[in-house]
């Protein structure tokens, strides 16, 4: 008789394991590692354009409290934080893109690029997230830490039109100067709305606040100094961050509000990564890489994101440590095409990125057809898009 219950026992334990062992399984294939579908083992090609990580402020206002306080690394630089930040970024992207890496670990120029804008800060959260995304296995790695060197390209600022984007361009040079001027509807409101703002703004921090770029540059001092522990003045209660967070985010949106302004200022890169794509269905991409990485400032998140009409899936005003994806998949729904996705990651604890739906293309969104989208955006010629003068030859 005991054999019988203890039989009986045992068996209804074994039922009630496997039932656990059932959900715990279902639960994970509908909740789990999205970062495994089988649609990622068709992945062909990725570029990825992220922001740099936390920083100490670019500048300070006159009648700043903390003038005196010195950060360490000096005015825009990349903190500790930012730098960590970077590192698991890079640990969260080798999770979803880990098959496009080298087999052995090792850097190799045939299979990756690394391009940064040449503000440090940009130069070091690259090889911050590299740490993360591409460390060398132990018996590969002949250094005494597990890091290896990652060939990163620069651009002089003056000469970038994709990451800094500070190359001249007279035509968008005009055209922002007189939204300023004589700005659209919307922003004339707002301006209209907050002149009372404006004012009292400018008599706490000493300076000239008249326009959303001068709220933008002010909200950033803030948020920094908030984020580092630092008490902010009683006059920013009720009024930082609730009242300005709207004019920042319109401020960064304003830079790519013309068609030209998006052409000119996300256009140069998305032109890239078309390029990039276009001459991977060619096989004839340059010895065939498969990642492209690109290290940029919030300002260019927002002028790509814009450009493509997707900030409204994203954000309009990126968090350290964000990225942006550009995949390309082998598709069995396209002959001879590939198929283009695009996933948005939110900062450095993002683990499962967003798919973002592409404007104006089916899911799945062929590269034929993403090619139709981006008609209005491809440059051909920077400088005669902006009719820059070119200097004359002595």
């Amino acid at each position: 008789m005991n054999l019988e219950c203890s039989s009986k026992t045992t068996k209804i334990s074994v039922f009630l394991l496997g039932g656990a062992l059932f959900m715990v399984m279902l639960a994970y294939m509908v909740f789990g590692d999205t970062n495994d579908q089988e649609g990622l083992r068709n992945l062909r090609m990725v570029s990825i354009l992220f922001r740099h990580g936390d920083r100490t402020p670019t500048e300070l206002y006159p009648k700043d409290p903390h003038s005196s306080y010195e950060w360490p690394g000096g005015l825009g630089a990349l903190t500790q934080k930012g730098s960590l930040q970077m590192y698991n970024l890079g640990k969260n992207l080798k999770l979803r893109y880990y098959r496009l890496l080298p087999k052995n670990s090792l850097y190799s120029k045939q299979e990756m690029y690394v391009h940064s804008s040449a503000a440090e800060r940009c130069l070091m959260s690259a090889q911050s997230l590299l740490a993360g995304f591409l460390p060398p296995l132990e018996h590969q790695n002949i250094l005494p830490i597990p890091w290896q060197p990652i060939a990163i390209n620069l651009t002089a600022r003056l000469d970038d039109a994709i990451l800094a984007q500070k190359k001249p361009c007279k035509r968008y040079d005009e055209i922002l100067k007189k939204l300023y001027s004589s700005p659209p509807p919307d922003l004339e409101a707002l301006n209209r709305e907050n002149k009372e703002l404006y004012e009292k703004l400018s008599k706490y921090t000493g300076q000239n606040i008249s326009n959303v770029l001068h709220v933008e540059l002010l909200y950033n001092i803030l948020e920094v100094e908030r984020d580092h522990g630092l008490e902010l003045p009683d006059w920013t209660e009720n009024i930082f961050p609730e009242k300005m967070l709207p004019l920042a985010e319109r401020s960064y949106a304003l830079f790519t509000e013309t068609p030209l302004m998006k052409k000119v200022k996300g256009g140069a890169f998305i032109t890239e990564v078309h390029n990039q794509m276009i001459n991977k269905r060619k096989k004839i991409l340059n010895q065939d890489r498969k990642v492209f990485l690109y290290s940029g400032h919030d300002v260019t998140m927002v002028n790509v994101m814009n450009s493509l009409n997707i900030l409204d899936q994203t954000s309009r005003k990126p968090e350290y440590a964000s990225a942006l994806v550009f995949e390309l998949h082998h598709s069995v729904y396209f002959r001879d095409d590939f198929e283009v996705k695009l996933v948005y990651y939110f900062n450095s604890e993002d683990k499962f990125p967003k798919e973002i739906s592409i404007p104006h293309c089916d899911t799945p969104c062929s590269l034929t057809e993403f090619s139709k989208v981006l008609k209005n955006l491809i440059i051909d010629n920077f400088d005669e898009l902006c009719e820059n003068v070119k200097p004359c030859k002595t």
